[in-house]
């Protein structure tokens, strides 16, 4: 029985993102309205903010950029403290990116992922995808000590 090393690349991208996104969820859902928008240090993040900002890094390598969707970037709300967008738009929004990431990536075949992504400084498209597998990783342990930060009792 031979391996199709394509197939079991893109999933292994896929189901690590979608895993990814579950603890972020489970992570937000965990916190009241306020401690989604609480900075626990200045200057730092929320966890809204770092959800917006992973939505919004997915939207523009993966959909805009591989995808075609038109989407376009602006870095610098995901992080200001004015972008306080309701929990249910938040979440579904992150959903949202990361059904593109599975549908974009699903549909990539071993040239196209061996291929430059648009972003050059990225190299090809599978180093893209794992950097933004591992981005999001990290993003996720921000969450977790954010969480930790904010439900502390000195808090």
């Amino acid at each position: 029985m031979q391996t199709d090393v394509t197939e079991l690349v893109r999933k292994s991208l896929i189901d690590e993102l979608e895993t990814l996104r579950d603890e972020v969820r489970q992570a937000a859902d965990s916190l009241t309205d306020q401690q989604l928008w609480q900075k626990p240090i200045e200057p730092g993040n929320s966890v809204g903010n770092l959800i917006l900002h992973l939505t919004g890094n997915l939207n523009h390598f993966i959909g805009a950029q591989l995808g075609g969707t038109g989407y376009v970037r602006d870095r610098d709300r995901e992080f200001s403290g004015d972008q306080r967008v309701p929990r249910e738009s938040l979440l579904a929004n992150m959903d949202k990116a990361v059904t593109t990431f599975r549908k974009v990536v699903s549909g990539l075949s071993a040239d196209q992922l061996a291929a430059t992504h648009p972003t050059e400084k990225f190299g090809s498209v599978l180093k893209t995808l794992v950097h933004l597998v591992a981005h999001s990783a990290l993003h996720r342990g921000q969450v977790s000590y954010i969480l930790r930060m904010i439900k502390s009792p000195a808090n």
